[in-house]
């Protein structure tokens, strides 16, 4: 892969996904891309990157974002965060008025991957919020290849490494070697396809966001951009959960800090 045509697709990504793939990655793309220029049936990356840009070609886009995106996720990954919902929820239903208002709470899990995110989050809200609020999950991801998975809930049977025995004998039903998430919980859920680079559509806010290990993929202008949008679907007081490895840096006028990663609108 020449430089050229390296940066002819890096740079696609990064003006349409806000992905940044840096140079020293470029061994690895070039793998990848190999492969679906071979699967498209092309001759080289420039009639690939034609094929890309053609709306009636969307099935190659699709393939191209599978391919790229990077979709590593657990139950119950990084707990801390689940245990601060957990033993703060009267605080979380106290300072989000329109949650008793309207008796239903709205969280975002903007990069939901393989669904293991908002199915744990559900599994918390369940279990430790007061049976008369509804919980409402909005689940997205840019890759409709995971979310074909998320939406069907079934997992191997890894899954009994990392969810707790009680959550798992009692939101999930054994089939075959795999476990299935029961209906209760995966009706609390819509799953949808979004590109967090694009304008956000709701028209409602959020009680809770989480944007976890996913900033680390986008350059300072980008995160500045997407924490600010964040804010402005939040309501005072509502919560941010970013990846423990990740920190609110340039947007601090509108986020405090409640505990490392865990962020409160201001």
């Amino acid at each position: 892969m020449k430089h050229s045509e390296f940066y002819l697709l890096a740079d696609y990504i990064y003006d349409n996904f806000g992905i940044k793939i840096s140079e020293n990655k470029m061994n690895i793309f070039e793998v990848k891309i190999s492969k679906l220029i071979k699967s498209a049936g092309v001759n080289s990356i420039e009639e690939y990157y034609v094929l890309l840009n053609n709306p009636k070609e969307k099935r190659h886009l699709t393939q191209f974002l599978n391919e790229i995106t990077i979709n590593k996720t657990d139950f119950f990954r990084e707990i801390n965060h689940f245990n601060y919902i957990r033993d703060n929820m009267n605080n979380i239903i106290k300072n989000n008025p329109r949650i008793n208002i309207h008796k239903e709470i709205r969280v975002w899990s903007s990069a939901c991957s393989t669904g293991e995110e908002p199915y744990t989050i559900a599994m918390i809200l369940k279990e430790y919020l007061p049976p008369d609020i509804t919980i409402k999950i909005l689940a997205t991801d840019i890759s409709e290849r995971v979310l074909e998975q998320a939406i069907k809930g079934e997992y191997k049977e890894i899954v009994k490494e990392q969810v707790p025995p009680i959550f798992l004998n009692k939101y999930f039903t054994k089939k075959g070697k795999n476990y299935e998430v029961i209906p209760e919980i995966k009706k609390t859920i819509t799953f949808r396809s979004f590109n967090l680079k694009e304008n956000f559509p709701f028209k409602s806010n959020f009680d809770i966001i989480f944007c976890r290990n996913v900033m680390i993929y986008f350059d300072n202008p980008t995160k500045k951009t997407l924490i600010s949008r964040y804010a402005r679907l939040l309501d005072k007081g509502g919560l941010l959960v970013i990846g423990d490895s990740e920190a609110i840096t340039e947007n601090k006028h509108e986020f405090g800090l409640l505990k490392s990663s865990i962020y409160t609108k201001l």
